[in-house]
């Protein structure tokens, strides 16, 4: 298989960036973004059980509303 000649292509010199300066940026958990991010993950697992309470106060009022109006007469 060939490339195109109109890909961008690479050199092996590394453009004067040293293996140091172009690895990838670390993950800090102790940082404020990291601090961050575990108070928001752990909000998040706390609000997944709100849910169920959710859908049983919606169902308990949608059978409230239906079943108030069956004698007006």
């Amino acid at each position: 298989m060939r490339r195109s000649s109109s890909g961008a292509r690479v050199s092996d010199s590394g453009g004067g960036v040293s293996g140091s300066e172009a690895a990838l940026p670390t993950y800090d958990p102790l940082s404020a973004a990291g601090r961050r991010e575990a108070a928001r993950t752990q909000a998040l697992g706390r609000a997944v059980h709100c849910i169920p309470v959710v859908l049983l106060v919606c169902a308990l009022l949608l059978w409230l509303s239906a079943s108030s109006h069956t004698h007006l007469d």
